[in-house]
């Protein structure tokens, strides 16, 4: 039986490597699952995992598949699986590491390597419930920030900035967001932003530390997390309070950073990057099923709610990447099959 799959030659630009092709349907172990595969995100892991880019993804050969995360329903089980039904809506841990990623029609997994989907969760949630929730659970774990300080985050118009928003408020902590439009104020405020600044017009650190200043009349965030890197890691270093710490988790900018020195060294701020990737790598698989399942009931409880954007079939793949680069985009893009 046939599994379609978007699979890349080489590593290279997507137009150039990818396609939709029919593969082989895997078989199922004793101790395995077969999961179809409804729904998949494209991150910008993803596209990074594609031009080679990404260190969580390293097929040992081509063709491979990409996708970090998705949702689907069971479809086969083996032999020694009882407690999983046929049709069960579930979000399987996939091997993307290894080139089997969640941009397939059907993927084998473990008995135990898998999340079940709660009824009042939609498809298109839990097709995002790893890289953006658990990501932000594991942030706001990390910070430990008390109830009632302030968060500072850039990119607060992203879809992680905005669960972010909604997990601090859930834990009682504020946040001051950093957006690149002012359309967005009133739509982050909306979800439960405390503070939201623009940096439209914005050029300097200086200038966007000056804002930052001026939203919070005096007081300083206890810390922050940054995507976008530049003049804006910069500002978030002269903005946040003595001995904070700043944990970097994208580059939306460029891989070349900057830093306020002078705050390192005179006020002891800490900048450290964060990856998902290496985090649940040092989980227990029992530890995973916990940050997940964490992930999931707040989803089933609305506490966190992804934002959903256009949907693709999967052979529009080239076209559904297109519209996840750009910029103004209205929530995240998925795929379906």
């Amino acid at each position: 039986m046939s599994n379609k799959s978007v699979v890349i030659s080489k590593f290279g630009q997507p137009t150039d490597v990818v396609k939709v092709v029919e593969t082989v349907r895997p078989s199922v172990g004793p101790d395995q699952v077969l999961v179809n595969v409804k729904l998949r995100p494209i991150n910008p892991a993803d596209c990074l995992s594609i031009m080679g880019a990404y260190p969580g993804y390293k097929p040992q050969s081509h063709p491979s598949t990409p996708g970090l995360e998705g949702y689907g329903v069971v479809a086969e089980v083996g032999a020694n699986v009882t407690d999983v039904k046929i049709g069960q809506r579930v979000v399987p841990f996939f091997n993307a590491y290894e080139g089997i990623g969640s941009w397939q029609e059907y993927v084998r997994v473990g008995k135990h390597d898998f999340v079940n989907v709660p009824d009042n969760v939609s498809d298109e949630s839990a097709a995002q419930l790893i890289v953006n929730p658990v990501t932000v659970i594991c942030m706001l774990d990390q910070l430990n920030i008390p109830k009632g300080e302030y968060l500072l985050q850039s990119a607060a118009g992203s879809t992680l900035g905005r669960q972010t928003i909604q997990l601090a408020k859930h834990r009682g902590i504020k946040t001051v967001n950093l957006v690149r439009r002012t359309a967005q104020i009133e739509e982050l405020k909306a979800i439960g932003a405390d503070i939201v600044v623009s940096t439209d017009g914005l050029t300097t650190s200086a200038e966007i530390a000056a804002a930052i200043a001026h939203s919070m009349d005096g007081k300083k965030p206890y810390a922050a997390i940054d995507c976008v890197g530049a003049e804006v890691t910069s500002a978030i270093t002269m903005s946040i309070r003595d001995s904070a710490t700043v944990l970097v988790y994208g580059v939306l900018k460029g891989v070349e950073g900057a830093v306020f020195v002078p705050s390192l060294i005179f006020r002891d701020i800490t900048v450290k990057g964060f990856w998902l990737g290496s985090t649940l790598m040092k989980m227990s698989s029992a530890q995973r099923q916990a940050a997940c399942s964490e992930a999931m009931d707040l989803m089933s409880k609305g506490i966190v709610a992804p934002h959903s954007g256009e949907i693709f079939p999967m052979d529009q793949v080239l076209q559904a990447i297109a519209k996840s680069n750009e910029m103004a985009r209205n929530g995240k893009v998925l795929l379906s099959s």
